[in-house]
């Protein structure tokens, strides 16, 4: 009869238990807010690649009457141009556009320095450029200077 008596106890506590929590207040749910947005959608580009300038070219250029002939060594990154030739340690550094190179020279003679513009243009076979330069000061524009050069 103890047994049973206990059993019965056993079983109310358990009903009890059950009992207490069908009937506990509900919690009140998280309310989430969703934005709807719109995807973006992704456009091909489809840029021409970069012209490379990068190489040695024998170069001929002309100040009035007077031609010169000379070497540059040109590297490029990117669009990035930059070069360097022996006429007085001369220097070159540009951005290409399509088939053009455009940018800036120097040069120090003793102690003299001169700067200026240059234009090059590719040729189709990109084998060789025509092209023309300025002083500072100078229009590119009307420029009657050439420099042209051969890909070595």
């Amino acid at each position: 009869m103890k047994l049973s008596t206990a059993l019965i106890l056993t079983g109310l506590a358990c009903i009890l238990v059950l009992a207490a929590g069908c009937t506990s207040t509900p919690s009140t749910p998280a309310v989430t807010t969703t934005i709807p947005t719109t995807a973006a959608t992704a456009v091909p580009t489809t840029a021409a690649p970069v012209l490379s300038w990068t190489g040695t070219w024998n170069t001929t250029w002309a100040e009035d009457a007077n031609w010169s002939v000379d070497v540059i060594r040109i590297t490029q990154t990117g669009s990035s141009v930059k070069g360097i030739y022996e006429v007085g340690n001369g220097t070159i550094s540009g951005n290409v556009t399509g088939n053009s190179l455009t940018g800036v020279w120097s040069e120090v003679d003793g102690e003299d320095a001169y700067e200026g513009t240059f234009e090059f243009v590719m040729s189709a076979d990109k084998n060789s450029f025509t092209g023309k330069w300025a002083n500072t000061g100078e229009d590119l524009a009307n420029s009657t200077y050439p420099w042209n050069g051969v890909r070595v």
